[in-house]
């Protein structure tokens, strides 16, 4: 067991304890360093190196397909354009050809007959001839209307100057209660007006008014009924108004 050198002094003991604590930690972060640097030595040797994808240049082949049940990745684009040609369609039987048909030649001239007016043919046109259908005979002085809205057969007749009786003879497959707007009518010649009557030396010449009869007349102008009869040639006493009657006065009695 060391004793302390009593003639040593304290401050140097505690120096020399300070340099070997010192010069032990410089050696302790050597000998780390260098265990680090081995082991990163020794650790990078002993990695395996992974095989690096060869580069594939760029071609015009198609990728190969892989097996049915995997999934395949998609292909690198390489801007490429691949031209695919249709495959040829098979020939059918059944064309239908829109060609018109070929002509004939021109005939030639130098062929006897060919060009001679003589060997052709007439060829006469079918011309469809007019239809002779029967038409609807239209008497002299007799012309067309037209019904309009509003019409009858006693506003025709009146608006023409003839009488119902000859509108209906002129038109006798017509119904006279059912003509329609559109349809039209035959119209007949009006009557030519009668001569005036000569009126005879004492007589006076009376035009009928409506509510007129022979009684009234004859009475009103002091004659009879039988007179004005025998001077308008009446066979009965029916008159209409307009219509014009010779009142003569009655023979003297004898």
């Amino acid at each position: 067991m060391s004793r302390q050198n009593p003639l040593q002094p304290k401050s140097s003991l505690l120096e020399k304890n300070a340099k070997s604590r010192s010069g032990l930690q410089m050696v302790m972060i050597i000998v780390a360093v260098h265990v680090f640097f081995l082991g990163g030595l020794l650790f990078s040797g002993c990695r395996r190196e992974e095989p690096q994808p060869a580069a594939t240049g760029e071609t015009n082949s198609i990728p190969t397909l892989p097996p049915m049940g995997e999934v395949a990745a998609p292909p690198t684009p390489n801007n490429t354009v691949t031209v695919v040609e249709p495959p040829p369609v098979p020939p059918t039987t059944n064309e239908v050809t829109t060609s018109a048909p070929p002509l004939p030649p021109p005939p030639d001239v130098n062929t006897p007959g060919a060009a001679d007016p003589g060997n052709v043919e007439d060829v006469v046109p079918l011309v469809p001839e007019p239809g002779t259908g029967p038409e609807v005979p239209v008497a002299t002085g007799q012309s067309e209307y037209v019904v309009v809205k509003g019409d009858n057969y006693t506003a025709i007749a009146r608006k023409h100057g003839v009488t119902i009786a000859a509108l209906k003879e002129a038109n006798p497959a017509v119904e006279p209660n059912r003509i329609a707007i559109g349809q039209v009518l035959v119209i007949p010649a009006p009557a030519t007006k009668p001569a005036e009557p000569t009126i005879p030396e004492g007589a006076t010449q009376y035009e009928v008014k409506a509510g007129d009869n022979l009684y009234n007349i004859a009475k009103s102008h002091n004659t009879t009924v039988k007179a004005i009869r025998d001077a308008n040639g009446l066979t009965n006493a029916n008159i209409r108004p307009g219509q014009k009657l010779i009142i003569s006065k009655p023979a003297a009695a004898e």
